[in-house]
């Protein structure tokens, strides 16, 4: 019986193999490698991209580069899932951009910030109220789109900092801090706006 790690490991050599097979020529199985990620970066860009339309040309703007870059893939470096969900956040972001999706911004004081407990945060964040499920939807709605993507790949798709660095080539001792950072402004920009509402 093989071990989860064994069929993992499996996985990816065959994957490498099958990217020299592109790379030798054989292109048309780049569309059997990319089907394989295809649903997951849609997913992905349609997170910054809301309209189903762009998000699909997102989608495919993704794949078509990583046709074009096959060739800089290093599976030392990352898996070739990883290498793909940097090109479509990339993409995403290019998208969004070049869109100038509008957002509603909430002036948030550094001093409330700097204040304001990780426990009374985390309270604010984890009433599943539905009054408070919209504000939240509205409070991540102002956030830069990059936070928004952070949120998404912790939270949301359960992925571990170490590939999320890798995805937003950030460090990793920086996107924990961003973490806590954005549930604090998440937190005050709720109570900003639910002050905003009893007025």
């Amino acid at each position: 019986m093989k071990t989860e790690t064994g069929n993992t490991s499996r996985a990816i050599y065959d994957e490498v193999l099958l990217i020299r097979r592109i790379l030798d020529g054989q292109t048309d199985l780049f569309r059997q490698l990319a089907g394989r990620y295809a649903g997951q970066v849609l997913r992905m860009v349609a997170r910054l991209v809301p309209s189903q339309e762009e998000a699909e040309e997102a989608a495919q703007d993704t794949l078509l580069e990583a046709f074009r870059s096959l060739g800089r893939f290093d599976a030392r470096q990352a898996g070739f899932q990883t290498w793909l969900m940097r090109i479509a956040y990339h993409t995403a972001l290019k998208h969004y951009r070049q869109h100038h999706r509008s957002v509603t911004i909430v002036d948030v004081e550094q001093h409330w910030l700097d204040n304001i407990p990780d426990d009374e945060a985390d309270a604010l964040l984890d009433d599943i109220s539905a009054d408070r499920v919209a504000l939240m939807e509205r409070a991540i709605d102002t956030l830069k789109p990059d936070d928004q993507m952070l949120l998404n790949l912790y939270y949301y798709d359960n992925r571990p900092i170490r590939e999320i660095a890798c995805i937003m080539e950030r460090e990793e001792s920086y996107l924990r801090s961003r973490l806590q950072w954005i549930r604090k402004r998440l937190a005050i920009t709720i109570k900003t706006l639910e002050n905003n509402e009893e007025k």
